[in-house]
């Protein structure tokens, strides 16, 4: 389960992924500590759609990337040592800095063939996202994703925390 502490009105979300020697699915098989219960798949016309919920703006993203890697299902490499990367941005909103996050990752697994293993990432109140990952190997992801879209994107508070609804053209 991600654990939150609270630093001002944003947080250090620090997540410890497990890849295990078996394909990724829907429910998040590589890993027992994001649970699937982050996001959820959506129907949607000629492309995919995610809605995630976190108690807070880096729990949203952690649970973004494990919707977006579990759409995707790319098989980890076994026995294949992690290496450490740097992602640090700044957005406008809410919505941008989860678009950037996202097309960061997805860039990493489209160019790099790699996913995170484990994420610390920040969030400051300037929205300032500083992320260190440990990211591993994978094969070519099951399903191809083009694009993490802005369409209809919309981060909101609710009573747990906040919500959004991301989709991806494929």
């Amino acid at each position: 389960m991600p654990s939150s502490s609270s630093d001002g009105s944003m947080g250090t979300l620090t997540v410890d992924y497990t890849l295990l020697v078996v394909p990724f699915n829907r429910t998040l098989g590589y890993t027992d500590r994001v649970p699937s219960s982050g996001f959820v798949d959506l129907d949607h016309t000629a492309d995919w759609a995610i809605r995630v919920q976190g108690a807070d703006l880096p729990d949203l993203c952690v649970q973004a990337a494990a919707g977006m890697l579990s759409l995707a299902n790319p098989s980890p490499l076994p026995n294949r040592p992690g290496l450490h990367r740097r992602i640090r941005f700044q957005a406008a909103d809410r919505e941008s800095l989860l678009v950037r996050w996202l097309e960061e990752l997805h860039f990493m697994l489209e160019t790099r063939s790699q996913v995170p293993q484990r994420i610390q990432l920040s969030i400051s109140p300037d929205l300032v996202l500083a992320a260190d990952l440990v990211v591993g190997p994978v094969g070519v992801p099951e399903r191809a994703i083009k694009a993490v879209t802005y369409h209809g994107l919309q981060v909101k508070e609710t009573a747990s925390g906040l919500e959004a609804t991301v989709v991806f053209d494929i």
